[in-house]
């Protein structure tokens, strides 16, 4: 398989929960090792960990609150974050516009949060 190129408007739209809905661009189905998503978040996401994947998040737009291991960071436009697999964090947006990467792809069997 050569290049894929997926646009904005044949990403699959998916609301995550009351903060935050994803847009899907690449999954585990076109490749194993990576899968890339944007998100808009306004609020709290809450408490989640993913046990086997590393999360890359990169602030387009707002502010991002990046709650874990008991401290807290905030994340404006053009900031990268990296959470390693198998840590805990709480994401809260403010009007933010963020790309998500996982490698390897994510898979939601392989997460754990809190409700």
């Amino acid at each position: 398989m050569g290049a894929l190129v997926v646009t904005a408007a044949d990403a699959k739209v998916i609301p995550v929960d009351d903060a935050m809905t994803v847009f899907e661009y690449f999954t585990g189905a076109e490749s194993g090792n990576v899968s890339l998503v944007t998100a808009d978040i306004d609020g709290i996401h809450s408490n989640r960990v993913n046990h086997r994947s590393a999360k890359l998040y990169f602030v387009i737009s707002g502010k991002l609150r990046v709650v874990s291991d008991s401290s807290e960071r905030e994340a404006g436009p053009l900031s990268g974050v990296l959470v390693p697999a198998d840590t805990w964090v709480e994401l809260v947006g403010e009007n933010a516009k963020i790309i998500i990467i996982c490698a390897p792809a994510f898979n939601p069997a392989d997460e754990s949060f809190e409700v």
